[in-house]
């Protein structure tokens, strides 16, 4: 009997150190970066003094905001966007604004500094505020070129 007992013993030690040493085992590593070929790209749209996000093709599922800067670039405010589909714009200022929906790229570096960067991935669509109404801002036609005729070797 005394035998069994410490057979058994061994047996239970060995079960405990191995399901003892499953959790201390390395985990995986994942890069989590927006591969080269993603285009994340969306459309924002003015409803009044709203504005408003379709869906994002080729979404990471980083950080999303919306971004209004005033036209001497500076920003005016940045609220999510993940989760807010629309979002009222600041007019008690009058003057002319900008606003695009950004996607944060998380960039993997040492530092103690911001690890990643935002980069438009909407149209910028530019408005103007007087008396708190807002208008939208036509973008400026690009002034159509003639192509230069081939030249012959």
């Amino acid at each position: 009997m005394p035998h069994i007992c410490l057979n058994l013993t061994r047996v239970l030690a060995a079960l405990v150190l191995f399901a003892v040493s499953i959790p201390l085992r390395a985990q995986p590593t994942y890069k989590l970066d927006v591969k080269p070929d993603l285009k994340p790209l969306a459309t924002i749209k003015l409803e009044g003094a709203k504005v408003t996000r379709g869906d994002l093709a080729d979404d990471p599922g980083f950080r999303l905001q919306y971004h209004v800067k005033a036209a001497d670039g500076k920003t005016v405010m940045t609220s999510d966007a993940r989760s807010n589909p629309a979002v009222e714009l600041p007019v008690k200022d009058a003057g002319t604004f900008s606003i695009v929906l950004e996607l944060f790229y998380p960039a993997y570096k040492g530092g103690t500094g911001q690890k990643g960067e935002f980069k438009a991935v909407s149209n910028v669509l530019q408005y103007k505020v007087e008396e708190g109404k807002v208008t939208l801002l036509e973008p400026p036609v690009p002034k159509k070129t003639e192509p230069e005729p081939p030249k012959k070797p």
